[in-house]
């Protein structure tokens, strides 16, 4: 499945982050937090980093990542229900954000339509 790779792929990028051993790092995963997916990358990540925690993407408070080392944000092309491209980000303005963050699913081409960066088209 390609979550499954999308796993790998956070697990790998993880390991190369030199500031914390992986099984001391604190992980936030924004997304659709009821999903099946969600609850995947919890039970998963769970077994390698010290703490994981689940936030909806939707009312997503940016302030919530502080107690975190690295963020996750999974946005889907299908959580965007019409509306693309999306014209907020759940994390914020972009000179603000300065967190590690690993983008999965669509969330390389949203971060990039909001914050106005290459990479959003073409």
């Amino acid at each position: 499945m390609k979550w499954q790779i999308g796993l790998g792929l956070v697990v790998l990028s993880l390991q190369l982050c030199p500031a914390v051993e992986l099984g001391k790092l604190k992980v936030l995963y924004v997304g659709n937090a009821k999903s099946v997916r969600a609850a995947d990358f919890k039970a998963f990540l769970g077994t390698n980093v010290a703490r994981v925690e689940v936030a909806g993407r939707v009312g997503f408070d940016p302030a919530m990542a502080e107690a975190f080392d690295v963020v996750l944000l999974d946005w889907s092309q299908a959580d965007s229900r019409g509306a693309f491209p999306p014209t907020t980000s759940p994390l914020g303005e972009r000179a603000a954000w300065t967190k590690p963050t690993v983008l999965l699913g669509s969330a390389g081409l949203h971060m990039a339509c909001v914050w106005d960066v290459k990479g959003g088209f073409g």
